[in-house]
């Protein structure tokens, strides 16, 4: 059995932390022995027209792709909105016994942000991949019920599988690491990602914690608003996005994890990564943050968007006993533990086998 990748996200040199999950099932893939290829978009410029020719041509060679597959071959599509045009105009032209197609969503892609003409045609895309689907990849229990509730998916045909989780070798806890920052942000620096009441609520914790600090790492439409604000204040780093073994040392240096975001999160690897190294973790009850988010750890939770709650979890975090966070720590990484990358795809592998072989 072969399993050809089609993905438009694929870590590149100039962008190492673009679809990093797809790379660790790919090569989790190759270890447990899989036949395996790979078809993404090209990393080019980001000219518009370039943009577009390259989406032209990633849409061809998956046509083509498709077109030659037959029962032995696996057309394995993460982020079904970008990345499954080429293989719905092969299907007009293949039987599903000679075009098999497994459908792994991550998140926006069957959850537009808005209501405008590239998010229906987004939906669209999805709905049309997700019914040619022989099976569709859940990174979560939470998105699993979408898929079914709003896309009439069945339940038999949906496994839930967390994006590869993450890898025990790689995110550990280290008792040397300084813990140069009280409190980290790493993602996307966008709006619906929480950061301007993340920023603010800081603002205010940091008057009666003045020795406080923040480090945002990423990159985003908002990094330049953000920096404007953040230079009028003090203790706020912000720092550019880098590659996920670079991140190691980032969830390390700081002290607690913040994860504010406003999205349907599909899972939220970065908070899993982040308790894998013993980070405590300050999270909006956001998504699927609740299959993770679990036992003493709720108690640092907020509403999205409530800088008011996220003000008190920010405080609370504060005023922690050494006793407490080493608690904390400890929780964080047993609850890690069933996310380890190793697990999951070796679980996620032998499902596929069992199903296809």
């Amino acid at each position: 059995m072969k399993i050809k990748f089609v993905s438009n996200l694929y870590p590149s040199k100039n962008k190492p932390y673009k679809g990093t999950f797809v790379r660790n099932v790919f090569e989790g893939f190759k270890l447990q022995g899989g036949d395996v290829s790979l078809l993404t978009l090209r990393d080019g410029s980001d000219n518009k027209l370039s943009k577009l020719i390259d989406y032209i041509l990633f849409t061809w060679r998956a046509f083509v792709s498709g077109l030659k597959s037959n029962e032995n071959d696996i057309h394995y599509i993460h982020y079904t909105s970008h990345s499954s045009l080429g293989l719905i105009i092969a299907s007009l032209f293949k039987s599903k016994n000679k075009l098999c197609v497994v459908s792994n969503v991550h998140g926006s892609d069957i959850l537009p942000g808005n209501s405008g003409i590239f998010s229906r045609v987004k939906i669209m895309l999805s709905k049309k991949i997700l019914d040619e689907s022989v099976l569709v990849i859940s990174p979560s229990g939470y998105f699993k019920r979408i898929l079914s509730e709003r896309y009439a998916i069945p339940e038999e045909k949906i496994i839930v599988s967390p994006s590869g989780g993450v890898d025990a070798s790689v995110f550990n806890a280290s008792r040397t690491v300084q813990k140069e920052f009280t409190f980290g942000y790493v993602g996307r620096l966008e709006e619906n990602k929480g950061v301007f009441e993340l920023l603010e609520a800081f603002r205010v914790i940091q008057k009666s914690n003045p020795n406080s600090t923040l480090l945002f790492v990423g990159s985003g439409s908002c990094e330049a608003q953000l920096k404007e604000i953040a230079s009028s204040m003090s203790g706020v780093t912000i720092s550019q996005g880098v590659d996920q073994r670079e991140l190691v040392s980032v969830y390390q240096s700081i002290k607690f994890l913040v994860f504010p975001s406003k999205a349907s999160e599909s899972l939220g690897l970065i908070p899993i990564e982040a308790m894998m190294c013993g980070t405590p973790v300050l999270s909006s009850t956001v998504g699927a943050t609740k299959d993770y988010i679990v036992s003493d750890m709720c108690t640092l939770s907020f509403e999205p968007g409530n800088i008011n709650e996220l003000k008190v979890s920010l405080s609370v975090a504060t005023q922690m006993s050494d006793i407490d966070y080493c608690r904390f720590s400890k929780l964080a990484i047993e609850t890690a533990n069933s996310y380890s990358s190793n697990k999951v795809i070796e679980d996620l592998y032998r499902v596929l086998m069992s199903r296809f072989v």
